[in-house]
């Protein structure tokens, strides 16, 4: 979990250094490994505004070579803690605001920082000199005309000539 005691901060801005693991931020820890979160507090008039900063490694499975790579995701994110009251208002310089009472000890940011990375990965996932490497567009080798049809259907197709035969007395 990423929570920060906010009981000893004094107004100002506060900056922090964190580094949890993925188990803290509950994401599986063979995806995402060096995980760091730079936090900006910015605490004044009873409203903490926070900017966090996510760096972590990423282990992806290529989309075009299925195999696994390592990549950085970094991520950004902005929110404001203040009253209640204050809550319902949003501003064009935070991303969001949540509910924060003065007398809390701590604030809680693991699903923040959790989202702000999972929100990181990159859609098309492409490992280094992936677009270089050829792949194949035809698979199989090529067929004779008579490998092609099935003896099963060879036979299916006689049944069907001789029912139209039948049916169709002028081609005699």
């Amino acid at each position: 979990m990423v929570r920060i005691n906010i009981a000893v901060l004094k107004e100002g801005v506060h900056e922090l250094e964190l580094t949890p693991t993925a188990e803290d931020l509950a994401l599986n820890p063979e995806e995402f490994g060096d995980i760091r979160v730079k936090v900006r507090l910015d605490y004044r008039n009873r409203r903490i505004y926070v900017t966090l900063e996510t760096r972590a490694t990423a282990n992806l499975e290529c989309d075009r070579t299925l195999q696994r790579f390592d990549q950085e995701v970094t991520g950004t994110y902005k929110l404001l803690f203040a009253s209640p009251e204050f809550a319902g208002q949003t501003g064009e310089e935070y991303e969001e605001v949540r509910p924060f009472v003065p007398e809390e000890r701590e604030i809680d940011l693991t699903d923040v920082v959790r989202d702000t990375l999972l929100l990181s990965l990159p859609l098309r996932r492409v490992a280094p000199g992936a677009e270089e490497i050829e792949l194949p567009l035809q698979f199989g080798g090529e067929e004779s005309e008579e490998e092609t049809t099935d003896p099963r259907w060879a036979a299916l197709l006689k049944l069907k000539d001789q029912e139209k035969s039948q049916n169709n007395p002028s081609n005699e």
